[in-house]
């Protein structure tokens, strides 16, 4: 995993424990669906005239189809339901950080 993080980021004023949640449901998936081969990095970028912090993280994992991304926030949906999948989970993770990010006033 690489990571880049903008140095100018001192202070976040954010509920820790919420802010901790999204970003390991954010990387958990993004373990989850990446081959042991493929590439996971994490970016955090300042933006002081607005106040705002940018989180993002990318991975060469499977990727979503088009198709889906209407469904790729909504609780309890997984996009991968057959019998052979390989991935278990609830399907609320990314609902939550929806949810999370929603309550922080992001996007």
């Amino acid at each position: 995993m690489t990571r880049n993080i903008d140095s100018a980021v001192k202070i976040i004023w954010a509920d820790g424990l919420r802010l901790k949640q999204i970003l390991v449901n954010l990387l958990s998936n993004a373990v989850k669906f990446t081959p042991d081969d493929g590439a996971i990095s994490l970016e955090v970028r300042g933006d002081s005239a607005n106040k705002i912090v940018h989180f993002k993280v990318k991975d060469s994992g499977i990727g979503i189809s088009h198709t889906d991304l209407t469904l790729l926030f909504k609780p309890f949906v997984q996009l991968d339901s057959s019998l052979s999948r390989k991935q278990s989970g609830t399907g609320l993770g990314l609902a939550l950080v929806q949810r999370l990010t929603d309550l922080h006033g992001g996007c």
